[in-house]
């Protein structure tokens, strides 16, 4: 492999992961808006506030927490249907 075309190879490579880690972060800012929209975020932080009252910030462990806030809440289905929706279409782009 020439000089030429390994310097090719690298720039697309390149280009490639700044393009995947755009598409990423693009997705992940619009989960986290989505999130904050719809008042999961409010729900499940009330919710881990009410957990610690309840049982007292030194008798909850962080994992316990998490497992009880998670069983809790579940994403939005309009928020789910959304983000699938931003993955096939960044999908059917990359073909």
């Amino acid at each position: 492999m020439s000089e030429a075309e390994l310097d090719q190879k690298i720039e697309t490579a390149l280009r490639n992961s700044i393009l995947e880690t755009n598409a990423k972060n693009r997705l992940k800012n619009l989960l986290f808006k989505r999130l904050s929209d719809s008042g999961w975020k409010n729900r499940v932080k009330k919710r881990c506030t009410e957990n610690i009252r309840t049982k007292g910030v030194n008798n909850i462990k962080l994992d316990q927490l998490e497992d009880e806030v998670l069983a809790y809440e579940i994403i939005p289905e309009d928020v789910k249907i959304e983000l699938l929706q931003q993955i096939s279409d960044l999908l059917d782009e990359t073909k």
